[in-house]
């Protein structure tokens, strides 16, 4: 559920390095060793674990792959989606977001180690155009020593962004938790940013 995230600021420059050599080793062909398997995302399907009738807010487990559950909270027409393992962070973006059907799974000899999820995302201000956006959510994958987290937001509108995306989850098994943050790319003002506790690529 919604609340408050506690995340160290001593990760800003790593958490940035490791996407960016993320995205150079898919650049050059040397990620060659992850594939993509997808899994079907449907919440009406999810068992539901906690919910607040007050609020609206609910957790659910819904299923990913064999042994990986996926974890989807929501609060206050917001999503925090957990792999493998719940943890005890809330990231979401700040306008009002929904969640993709389809989750892109990054794996290596069977195990997985990232996922990528596209949120769509809507301020509800206008009601025009420009209160629309939509960004690839690049999260580690927990297990029950090490929870996962978000490693990057890319923005949808950055050239050929799935393969950043995939970049960033190639660096997810490295990417620590406890001390890094997820890094933003996008162009600045995008919804990209809009993601809590984020630092700009390249920062």
């Amino acid at each position: 559920m919604p609340g408050e995230q506690h995340r160290g600021q001593t990760g800003r420059q790593h958490a940035a390095t490791l996407l960016l050599a993320g995205a150079c080793l898919l650049a050059v062909g040397q990620a060659h060793a992850a594939e993509s398997v997808y899994t079907t995302l449907d919440l009406d399907a999810c068992a539901v674990l906690a919910q607040d009738r007050e609020s609206g807010g609910i957790l659910l487990q819904c299923e990913g792959m064999p042994d990986y559950p996926v974890f989807a909270s929501e609060g206050d027409l917001r999503f925090d989606v957990d792999y493998g393992v719940q943890n005890n962070i809330w990231q979401s973006f700040g306008p009002f977001n929904s969640i993709n059907e389809t989750v892109e799974w990054r794996v290596a000899d069977g195990v997985p180690h990232a996922a990528i999820l596209r949120f769509f995302i809507d301020t509800g201000m206008t009601g025009g155009a420009e209160d629309k956006g939509e960004a690839l959510v690049v999260s580690r994958v927990g297990t029950d020593t090490a929870p996962g987290c978000v490693v990057a937001v890319v923005d949808a509108k950055v050239e050929q962004a799935n393969g950043v995306a995939r970049g960033a989850a190639a660096m997810a098994a490295r990417f620590d938790c406890g001390t890094d943050m997820p890094v933003a790319v996008g162009p600045e003002g995008s919804f990209a940013h809009s993601f809590n506790s984020i630092v700009p690529e390249g920062q």
